[in-house]
């Protein structure tokens, strides 16, 4: 029923573009795109054309499963596997233990949101290291999203959504490279950057994007 919704309100609401899906792999990755409106995960879920089952959400244990209400309703419709902000090893372990299930009994998709909070105005915020760690330790290629409208069809602390119109970019795959003698620490933060400018580079108009990308392969 929530699938259904979201694709008609995807349809007609707020109509719905989308770009590179053929991007997409046919095995499991981790989806991370921008943040901005608590309407991202059902735009990404949407624009994927994929059934909403094979997605789960990784998603702040004390936002979705603190409130009775939030735990019992927003929380199972989007598969929410829970994360503490400051996680612990064994919280960690937790989790990599519910995404490895997930992805055992479904094949499916895995949504972070490398900011790690929504934006409160639109723009894109420093991006944490959580991306890299569940790559790695889940062995995921990393695929890049830019959502563009989603903050003005329902910015944080709004409740309504306005009518409108959104788009969902998908970039291609990102290979995870291997530690050349840094840190792991480090290595991380490599990953996290090279994910956050080609999430930038997915967020210019496809004139801007081609010609920066070109230039970029020039040298």
């Amino acid at each position: 029923m929530f699938e259904s919704f979201c694709r008609r309100f995807f349809g007609s609401y707020c109509r719905l573009t989308v770009e590179g899906l053929d991007h997409l792999p046919a095995t499991p990755f981790l989806l991370c795109s921008n943040h901005a409106s608590h309407i991202d995960s059902a735009a990404l879920m949407t624009a994927s054309g994929r059934r909403f089952r094979r997605f789960a959400l990784l998603g702040a244990s004390d936002y979705f499963f603190s409130s009775p209400g939030v735990r019992w309703s927003v929380s199972p419709l989007m598969n929410v596997i829970p994360i503490d902000r400051h996680p612990g090893a064994r919280s960690l372990e937790s989790c990599l233990e519910s995404c490895r299930r997930f992805l055992k009994e479904t094949g499916g998709t895995l949504i972070l949101y490398p900011e790690g909070t929504r934006s409160p105005d639109g723009e894109m915020q420093p991006f944490k290291t959580g991306a890299a760690f569940f790559a790695s330790e889940l062995g995921l290629p990393l695929v890049p999203a830019y959502i563009d409208g989603s903050h003005r069809i329902l910015p944080k602390r709004s409740s309504v959504p306005r009518p409108g119109s959104l788009t969902v970019r998908f970039g291609k795959p990102l290979a995870l490279s291997a530690c050349n003698g840094e840190s792991v620490r480090v290595h991380r933060r490599i990953i996290v950057e090279q994910l956050a400018h080609e999430i930038h580079l997915l967020s210019l108009d496809r004139h801007a994007h081609d010609l920066l990308v070109a230039l970029e392969q020039k040298g």
